[in-house]
């Protein structure tokens, strides 16, 4: 079953829960792949894949978009919540045992067994949700 693990690699998106992002874009090209978002303090920021010197040559193996409508079954998903440093800063989430890898684990020729260091990152506001798979950690840009 797939687990949630709190992510929270900067602490300075600021809110009181996650329905406090606003996505504002999402940009993905073979060079880079970026989601743009405001905070409560209205400061945006930019998540930044730009890596393509892996295995693949690409940002980012796979994205995808969805409404919550279309992932209700995060409610009922296991949660650690103990990556949390600062209760004040907005967190993300990193799956472990995923079905995104899983699906993508079809592939014969790449995919989490050639690849372990391959991880799902998962960003979610009140409305819309978008999943990640990378073999590294985004930048995060304050701007």
């Amino acid at each position: 079953m797939e687990k949630l693990h709190a992510w929270q690699p900067v602490t300075f998106i600021k809110g009181r829960n996650n329905g406090d992002l606003g996505f504002m874009n999402v940009s993905g090209r073979i060079d880079h792949f970026k989601i743009s978002f405001t905070d409560l303090m209205n400061s945006t920021i930019d998540v930044i894949y730009d890596q393509t010197d892996g295995l693949i040559g690409y940002s980012v193996w796979s994205y995808r978009y969805s409404t919550e409508y279309g992932r209700f079954d995060l409610l009922s998903k296991e949660m650690d919540r103990s990556g949390i440093q600062d209760p004040n800063a907005l967190y993300f989430y990193k799956v472990t045992n995923s079905d995104y890898i899983k699906w993508f684990d079809m592939n014969p020729l790449i995919n989490g067994q050639t690849n372990p260091e391959l991880e799902h990152h998962l960003y979610l506001n009140g409305n819309d949700i978008i999943e990640v798979l990378s073999e590294y950690e985004p930048r995060f840009v304050k701007r």
